[in-house]
């Protein structure tokens, strides 16, 4: 079996076998801490349920697009820049989408 410490997310979205789910709410009532990740874990799954609901604006998908029409398309050679270009490019893209 896992460590149990390394269940409490997979726990918290009811990922796990029965042997794996009864050890780690074994762990949970004589741990604290765990047990509040275990919580935390399972509202931020909520949250996160609860937000792929949310329907983006109505012009964000033109915004995007002109933004991808705008952008330079690099030839494939030109793509495997090295790992500083590639920061830059992102900090770039990040400045672009403001």
């Amino acid at each position: 079996m896992s460590d149990v410490h390394m269940l409490t997310g997979a726990y918290a979205l009811d990922a796990l076998q029965e042997r794996e789910r009864t050890a780690v709410e074994a762990h949970c009532a004589g741990c604290p801490p765990c047990l509040r990740e275990c919580e935390e874990f399972r509202a931020t799954a909520a949250r996160l349920g609860m937000a792929s609901t949310t329907i983006p604006p109505a012009a964000l998908k033109g915004r995007v697009l002109d933004i991808v029409r705008a952008t330079p398309r690099q030839p494939p050679w030109r793509l495997r820049m090295s790992d500083m270009g590639r920061r830059a490019a992102v900090r770039l893209r990040r400045r672009t989408l403001r």
